[in-house]
């Protein structure tokens, strides 16, 4: 597993990014719901990137979107930009924000986050 502290280091050695930000302590592992945050709010104050606006996932598709409610806005945005994915249970697509990220996820994540054509997009055709 990875820390949050640990997570930023890999996105950043420059933390002034963060000013302001709340995103646990340093040393708290980091859940997929917190790094779909800390993700999202990288794209925004530093890579300029807009939202998407079209195709987002929505509860019908990834049913536990909404259990974070301040989380949810961040994990729409990662997931439709290929960066963070939901899994797949059965017929059920699951963000499991409470999930713990492993660090080669983590990786993962940051090499998405850096090259867009490492993206996936997602499918939402299992409905």
């Amino acid at each position: 597993m990875i820390t949050v502290g640990g997570f930023l280091d890999i996105i950043s050695k420059d933390r002034s990014w963060t000013a302001g930000e709340d995103f646990g302590n340093e040393g708290d592992v980091l859940l997929r719901k917190n790094c779909a945050r800390i993700l999202h709010r990288f794209l925004q104050k530093v890579k300029n990137e807009p939202d998407e606006i079209y195709d987002l996932p929505s509860s019908s598709d990834i049913r536990d979107i909404y259990d974070c409610r301040i989380c949810a806005p961040h994990i729409v945005q990662v997931t439709a930009k290929g960066i963070m994915l939901p899994q797949t249970t059965g017929c059920l697509m699951l963000f499991c924000g409470d999930k713990e990220v492993r660090e080669d996820e983590a990786v993962e994540y940051v090499k998405r986050l850096e090259n867009r054509n490492a993206r996936q997009k997602l499918s939402v055709e299992l409905q």
